[in-house]
This record gives C-alpha cells, sequence and structure tokens, in this order.
C-alpha cells in the first residue's frame, strides 16, 4: 500500500473518530438540557411542598392557639 493509500485509511478513521465523539457530544448536550429541565421541574414542586407544608403548620398552630385562648 502506498503512502497515499495510509494516509487517506488515516483521514477515513480520523473522521470516523470525530464523527463517534461529535454524536455523544450532541447526546450529552441534549441530555443535559432535559436533566436541567428535570431538576428546575423537581426544585418548583419541592417549593411547592414546602409552601403548603407551611400553610399546613400555620393553620394547626392558628386552630391550637384559638382552641387554648378561647376553651
Amino acid at each position: 500500500m502506498s503512502g497515499d493509500g495510509l494516509l487517506v485509511l488515516g483521514i477515513v478513521a480520523l473522521a470516523i473518530f470525530t464523527g463517534v465523539h461529535w454524536g455523544r457530544a450532541r447526546r450529552a448536550v441534549t441530555d443535559t438540557r432535559s436533566s436541567r429541565q428535570r431538576m428546575s421541574d423537581l426544585r418548583q414542586a419541592v417549593a411547592r411542598e414546602r409552601t403548603q407544608s407551611a400553610m399546613v403548620t400555620v393553620v394547626a398552630v392558628v386552630a391550637m392557639f384559638v382552641l387554648v385562648t378561647y376553651r
């Protein structure tokens, strides 16, 4: 095989190698976006749950205060 043939094979191998890594990088970016969206959704759910827990606690404390005060 001549030097030109080896050069062509090397370029083909480099193109395949680069293509594989390019595809992995593209999938990683897509996965990162979906992970960020999932994390954002989870943070919003946690904030809602904390707010509801705080409201339940406040209502319970007020009810106990009213019960003790006006009994």
